[in-house]
């Protein structure tokens, strides 16, 4: 983390919401969740676009979806998470927390789950889930999405590896990141949206619905 990074979460932190209490344990126990700055600017996103209606994909132990849910008590959540000790700790949590009425989580691969969700139209989609993925749930889980809504992805730079592939020795990782940089381009490139992409610690796309045409 940069020295201008660590002076902002610093500073964002003055002020710790109750939900920071996950966040160490998340960290010892290396649970991806949401960097703290851009944490803050999805809930500023969700403050300005005011959505009431969000679809995250990937749950983890629910630190992010209460994070949204806390922005307003109107806000209905459904998210989905594949893994059973994630799934039954962001349960648990949600109930700990009381966010309970505005949180629906379910308990399925999101490739396999839009049955689950397709009754409903969406105002915003977070996606932070398996990266290799991201563009399948993309097309998957947009045709549920309002025609000026969001779409909100996280990790697109990767640990840096996306700006920078020949640092990486894994295949494995080098396989991923390549369907990173491809899924960037083929977002970018997207006239259907209208996207941009913010270097936030590990790095933000945020594309809009346009206009069908």
């Amino acid at each position: 983390m940069s020295k201008n990074e660590s002076y902002l979460v610093a500073l964002s932190q003055k002020h710790p919401h109750k939900l920071e209490a996950l966040r160490p344990y998340a960290i010892e126990h290396e649970v991806p969740i949401i960097h703290p700055l851009s944490l803050d600017m999805v809930k500023q996103l969700i403050r300005i676009h005011q959505p009431k209606h969000i679809l995250e994909i990937g749950t983890a132990i629910g630190y992010s979806a209460m994070h949204f849910a806390s922005v307003d008590p109107d806000i209905r959540i459904t998210t989905i998470e594949r893994n059973d000790d994630m799934y039954q700790q962001a349960k648990q949590n949600i109930a700990d927390y009381g966010y309970q009425e505005q949180i629906e989580i379910i308990f399925e691969d999101a490739r396999e789950a839009f049955d689950a969700v397709g009754d409903r139209q969406l105002d915003m989609i977070f996606i932070d889930a398996a990266k290799a993925q991201t563009k399948k749930f993309f097309e998957l889980y947009t045709p549920l999405l309002k025609t000026g809504g969001l779409v909100v992805i996280d990790n697109i730079l990767y640990h840096d590896f996306v700006a920078d592939i020949d640092v990486v020795r894994s295949r494995n990782v080098r396989q991923m990141v390549k369907k990173i940089q491809k899924f960037n381009t083929w977002l970018n490139d997207n006239e259907a949206y209208h996207t941009n992409f913010l270097d936030i610690e590990d790095g933000l796309a945020i594309a809009v619905k346009g206009e069908s045409k």
